[in-house]
C-alpha cells in the first residue's frame, strides 16, 4: 500500500497548481490534493490526517501555516515538508521577516474593489524573478474564501507551534521569494528542532508550479532518509 501524501496549495491557487509536483510522485504515494481555502475551518486538515498510518503532508505558503498548524496530529513516523512558508506571515516588534499588516489590510481592500486586478498582480509578484506561468487559480470564483485566507494570513501566529513541533521537517524555499523572505523561512526551520532547510537558488515564491521536479525530488529523498538532517541554512 503506498504512503498518503496530501499537498496543500497556497492562497488564492486551486489544486490544479500543484499538479505538476502530484504527477512527480504519484507512481511513489497516494497523493491528495486541497486548496488552502478548503482547509480554513479551524481542525478541518487535522480531521482529514489518517489516524492509523504514517504520511507525508506538504503545505506551500498559506497552506504550509495550516500544515504547520495541523502538524500535531500526525502519526508517529510521518513527516512535514513545507514549501514557501513561514511560522507568522505579518511583520510584527518581535518578528521583523513578515509583510506589514497594512500591505494585507490593503490588499483586501484592493481585492474587494478589483478581485482580478489584485490578483494579477499578486501572481505577478509570486513569479519573480521570472515572468508569470499560466494562470492557475482558485478553482472557483468565491472571493469570500480568499478573503477569509487573508484574514488568516494577517491574524496567524504559529510561532509557539513551531517550537514544540517534534514531527521531522523539511523546509523548501526559494532565495528570490517575493512573498515569505527566505528569511522568514530560516526562522520557521530553526524554530523547529528537526528540521532541515533547503533553498533553490533560481526561483521565487511559485516554487513548487515553476519547478515541480526540484520540489518533489527533495520531498522524496526527505521521506526516504530515516531522520532529518540538521539546518544547514
Amino acid at each position: 500500500m503506498k504512503t498518503k501524501l496530501f499537498l496543500v496549495s497556497g492562497w488564492a491557487f486551486g489544486r490544479a497548481a500543484l499538479e505538476g509536483v502530484s504527477e512527480q510522485l504519484g507512481a511513489e504515494f497516494d497523493v491528495t490534493c486541497f486548496s488552502s481555502e478548503e482547509l480554513l475551518r479551524p481542525g478541518k486538515l487535522a480531521e482529514i490526517l489518517p489516524a492509523d498510518q504514517e504520511c507525508v503532508l506538504a503545505g506551500w505558503s498559506l497552506g504550509g501555516m495550516l500544515a504547520l498548524a495541523a502538524a500535531a496530529k500526525l502519526r508517529q513516523g510521518s513527516k512535514l515538508v513545507l514549501i514557501g512558508s513561514t511560522a507568522k506571515f505579518c511583520a510584527s516588534d518581535d518578528s521583523p521577516h513578515g509583510v506589514p499588516p497594512a500591505q494585507v489590510r490593503s490588499m483586501a481592500i484592493a481585492f474587494r474593489r478589483q478581485p482580478q486586478q489584485t490578483l494579477a498582480n499578486f501572481r505577478r509578484q509570486t513569479a519573480l524573478p521570472h515572468p508569470p506561468l499560466p494562470a492557475i487559480w482558485h478553482d472557483q470564483d468565491d472571493w469570500e474564501e480568499l478573503l477569509e485566507g487573508l484574514k488568516y494570513l494577517r491574524e496567524a501566529d504559529l510561532r509557539d507551534v513551531a517550537d514544540r513541533l517534534t514531527v521531522p521537517t523539511l523546509v523548501l524555499h526559494g532565495r528570490d521569494d517575493q512573498v515569505i523572505s527566505p528569511e522568514a523561512a530560516q526562522d520557521l526551520s530553526r524554530r523547529i528542532q528537526n528540521s532541515e532547510l533547503r533553498i533553490h537558488d533560481e526561483n521565487g515564491h511559485d516554487l513548487p508550479m515553476r519547478d515541480p521536479q526540484w520540489v518533489a525530488a527533495n520531498l522524496l529523498d526527505f521521506w526516504k532518509s530515516d531522520v532529518a538532517r540538521p539546518d544547514a541554512g
